[in-house]
């Protein structure tokens, strides 16, 4: 028989552990890396225009999440779009000087789905041979036929295509995959070179601008603001938010025929959840916050670059308004050095295969004491392999 009493009490008595640990709402969750104080300077992290630690930001992502949730639990093309989501497609739009834009939850998916949404096993590729890895695994993806030529060399480009376009039968669709800024070297791509090639024989162009958006002209617009190149020249340019930009996720925008195919066909689009609505504001945020910061952050990174050249006798590979410094050391040996006797005086950047990698953070310039102290320690370890 059914005892209602004893279930009652049963109810009662039950009091299962929480499902997660209370969190002090006044405090923020975020784990670190380097805890920064009076000796720890974090120049590890991306954080280019220091808009991860806007409090404006911070407030809008906390007030879209109450209002919001944190996740959209869909797909873009499913149930994942919110209103937020096609402001911020516009005003991308509107900021890129291109008539259509999408984002992508996830800053890698972006540039390798970007690719195989529009590249065919029957397509011709030509990319540069020090590509990252996102776009090189677009590119297996897509299946296309890969063609390399010299690192930011337009000359060695079109010598390549006169190559394919010479042997080949039939007539194919050609594409050009360029990066903004070079993710293993720093270096700047020279843009203009390299679409006048592309317009002489009749080749898409893809602009990867994960590095250059947001640092890159005066407005922060990019290469096409950098160059003074009309965007419509371009037929995509995509990227990442994780740069300069205060959030996660990516975007790929172009002409309206251009991204409407991309819906269809961008299957980590079509299948993945959307980019959270909160971070979503935290672009569109950003956009709007970005000012004069990207002339500031080039007049830091220039004073930076020629710091590292002339003050500490550094090989720097980058370019000299590269968001990132990339320092070349030989041997091994003596670029291990440098990076601990940095590290052990709380200057904190990365070591890489590709070599020592500083990323700036445009706040450098209001905390003169701190900026003077990165230079002293940087200047230490120069020293010691002198």
């Amino acid at each position: 028989m059914f005892d209602e009493a004893l279930f009652q009490q049963r109810l009662d008595d039950f009091k299962p552990e929480p499902l997660i640990i209370p969190v002090d709402p006044t405090k923020e969750i975020e784990i670190l890396m380097v805890a920064e104080d009076n000796i720890n300077i974090d120049l590890a992290k991306v954080n280019y225009l220091n808009l991860l630690n806007n409090d404006e930001i911070k407030k809008i992502c906390e007030d879209t999440i109450r209002e919001y949730g944190v996740g959209t639990c869909g797909p873009p093309a499913f149930y994942g779009t919110t209103d937020v989501h096609f402001e911020l497609h516009e005003r991308l739009a509107k900021f890129l000087r291109m008539e259509d834009s999408i984002v992508y939850c996830y800053g890698f998916l972006t540039l390798s789905h970007s690719i195989a949404a529009f590249c065919r096993k029957r397509d011709v590729v030509f990319v540069d041979e020090r590509a990252n890895l996102a776009i090189e695994q677009g590119l297996d993806i897509a299946l296309s036929k890969v063609v390399k030529f010299t690192h930011n060399d337009p000359e060695d480009f079109k010598a390549k295509v006169q190559e394919v376009i010479a042997k080949e039968k039939k007539k194919t669709r050609k594409f050009l995959v360029v990066e903004g800024i070079s993710w293993r070297t720093g270096k700047l791509c020279p843009l203009p070179e390299f679409i006048a090639v592309a317009e002489e024989f009749k080749i898409r162009v893809f602009l990867e601008e994960s590095h250059s958006l947001g640092v890159f002209g005066a407005t922060g617009r990019g290469l096409t603001e950098y160059y003074n190149i009309d965007p419509k020249r371009i037929d995509m340019i995509f990227g990442t938010f994780e740069g300069a930009i205060g959030s996660i996720g990516g975007f790929s925008a172009g002409s309206y025929i251009a991204i409407e195919h991309h819906r269809m066909f961008g299957s980590a689009y079509m299948y993945s959840a959307s980019l959270p609505t909160y971070l979503v504001k935290a672009v569109l945020k950003s956009i709007e916050l970005l000012g004069d910061a990207p002339r500031k952050f080039s007049g830091l990174a220039k004073t930076f670059y020629h710091f590292l050249e002339k003050e500490c006798r550094f090989k720097v590979e980058s370019h000299p308004e590269a968001p990132f410094k990339l320092i070349r050391i030989k041997p091994k040996t003596d670029e291990m050095k440098v990076y601990q006797y940095c590290k052990e005086r709380g200057v904190h950047f990365i070591q890489s295969d590709e070599g020592l990698v500083i990323n700036l953070n445009v706040s450098l310039l209001d905390e003169k004491e701190k900026l003077e102290r990165v230079y002293e320690v940087l200047k230490g370890a120069s020293e010691l392999i002198a």
